[in-house]
């Protein structure tokens, strides 16, 4: 006669992972998210830097705007109070249009503390201020243009970008900074 064998399912037939093996993959995800973390971090650091020039044309693109329609004159500014210009740099700035001797903030910004930000002669000779007349051209001080550098220290690669105003026309232009977050020149 033919014996057949039974197999029994008991505690060991259970699907599923065993301590070891759990082990071995915490190890494994813990090791490529290790390599994976500076690579993270230069994105955070360069996004940054990236959102933080793109406020800053927006500044300066709402007070041209902000110029032309209204027939006013109107300025990009460090503030330390949010209703008025300061002459010291800092990472807070507001666009204040100033007509028939009334200021009105139209926009403004807080740039992240990792930003450094940093004036071209133009602009620091001009009170750090980039002004726009009526007709949508841009004073910097009694020069016609002027830029702003914003740096993150501890980036690789391209670590600055240069923010400018020239005859009305604002532009961005991508540079290595260095480590010291060098100041922009004057375009």
């Amino acid at each position: 006669m033919l014996q057949r064998s039974r197999t029994i399912a008991g505690p060991s037939a259970v699907p599923g992972f065993t301590l070891v093996e759990l082990m071995i993959t915490v190890a494994v995800l813990a090791v490529i998210a290790a390599m994976a973390m500076p690579s993270f971090t230069n994105l955070v650091r360069s996004n940054r830097l990236t959102a933080s020039a793109n406020e800053m044309v927006a500044l300066l693109q709402t007070a041209r705007t902000a110029a032309v329609s209204n027939r006013a004159s109107s300025s990009v500014c460090p503030s330390t109070d949010g209703a008025s210009c300061a002459a010291a740099l800092g990472n807070h700035w507001i666009a204040l249009m100033t007509k028939n001797g009334v200021d009105t903030v139209l926009r403004e910004a807080t740039l992240p503390p990792s930003i450094v930000v940093k004036a071209s002669a133009n602009l620091a000779g001009g009170g750090n201020k980039f002004t726009f007349t009526p007709i949508g051209f841009s004073a910097v001080g009694a020069k016609a243009s002027g830029s702003l550098g914003l740096c993150v220290q501890n980036l690789s690669g391209d670590n600055g970008i240069d923010v400018s105003a020239s005859a009305g026309r604002v532009s961005t232009l991508p540079r290595a900074a260095t480590a010291a977050c060098t100041g922009p020149g004057d375009n």
